[in-house]
């Protein structure tokens, strides 16, 4: 039987959640309530729960900080994310912190709840019978989050090596169900990462609804080969692509660490100047809005799901001061940062 709790701060959400999940259909128990991060935790490390769902905007510790502190702590223990808005962005700091899936409370009804269930239900059935309870539960999760975050960048679609190896371990660690979520995360985050692939958005909606592995495997590689015209068409040669490409996954990895773009021109070989040009006509937008852009996106995820202080959202965001990152967010949002989290909370 898996063992799952919810936490959730809301008294009547958490009860009304819980109404719409048939548990005991899929072969889960409620094993415990929490209405705060903290309290989860006390839960979790005296009880044996194997599956959390989590809200994300909570007194205290929020949501994200608690999928940090499960992976770091109890990395058996799998989280579903529960949110107020679909934001990608927000989503995928989830799913790189370790959530296998989400619910939208503004969109519960009886399909969407049984789809989840059955998609959770499947993930534990198949690490269990690929390496049976316990810590291999761990690994398995470990992997198939390491290959998800592969598919989300874009190097796999100009590095034929890389795309081989992640072809062939996802054939191995996932099943059809799995591998296609993690597809689906991946075209969400190509055309954000590189406005100029902004039609592989179109293909998501080709993924087959119960596909099976060789089917995937069939739409990943007209994916690639979609992507790798796209590029061509831009006139630069492939190596001049490969290398934009590989910077643009440089970013995402490193956001809100200040990456320079000296540092990055020095890791890919490329001059600024030449790297300056062919970025803004490979990617679709000049290298420093793109890296505003990108620290915008990353400010707003953690206004959203964390009680970081504005100065700490700033830096955390790759911002120099806290009156600059005030002004650049609310050029682009038309809020000030606490305007904008008092905003979002309220919605909720």
């Amino acid at each position: 039987m898996i063992r799952a709790m919810i936490v959730e701060d809301e008294p009547l959400v958490r009860r009304g959640i819980l109404s719409m999940l048939p548990l005991s259909h899929f072969g889960m128990e409620l094993a415990g309530e929490a209405e705060t991060a903290e309290a989860a935790l006390r839960v979790i490390e005296q009880s044996g729960i194997d599956l959390v769902f989590t809200d994300i905007s909570m007194p205290g510790m929020g949501g994200l900080e608690l999928l940090r502190v499960l992976r770091e702590r109890h990395p058996h223990v799998r989280s579903v994310v529960l949110t107020c808005h679909q934001e990608f962005d927000f989503l995928q700091q989830a799913l790189r912190l370790g959530a296998v899936d989400y619910i939208v409370k503004t969109q519960l009804d009886d399909d969407s709840v049984l789809e989840l269930l059955q998609r959770i239900a499947a993930q534990f059935s198949a690490s269990a019978g690929q390496t049976g309870l316990g810590g291999g539960l761990a690994e398995t999760a470990a992997a198939q989050e390491h290959l998800a975050r592969g598919w989300r960048g874009l190097k796999w679609i100009v590095d034929q090596v890389l795309y081989e190896r992640l072809l062939g371990e996802s054939l191995q660690s996932f099943q059809p169900t799995g591998w296609k979520n993690a597809l689906l995360a991946g075209a969400a985050q190509w055309p954000v990462s590189c406005p100029s692939l902004s039609s592989l958005r179109s293909l998501a909606e080709e993924l087959p609804e119960n596909g099976t592995m060789a089917e995937l495997k069939i739409w990943v590689e007209a994916v690639r080969d979609r992507g790798r015209t796209l590029l061509r068409n831009t006139m630069y040669s492939e190596e001049v692509a490969a290398s934009i490409i590989e910077s643009i996954d440089m970013l995402g990895e490193h956001a809100g660490d200040k990456l320079t773009q000296a540092e990055i021109c020095k890791a890919i070989n490329m001059s600024i100047s030449y790297f300056s040009k062919s970025f803004k006509e490979i990617v679709g937008l000049p290298f420093v809005t793109y890296v505003q852009e990108l620290n915008i996106r990353r400010a707003r995820a953690l206004l959203e799901t964390t009680n970081y202080p504005v100065y700490m959202v700033s830096e955390q965001s790759g911002f120099h001061d806290e009156k600059y990152f005030g002004k650049v967010f609310r050029m682009k949002t038309g809020h000030t940062p606490s305007e904008y989290r008092m905003l979002f909370r309220g919605g909720c």
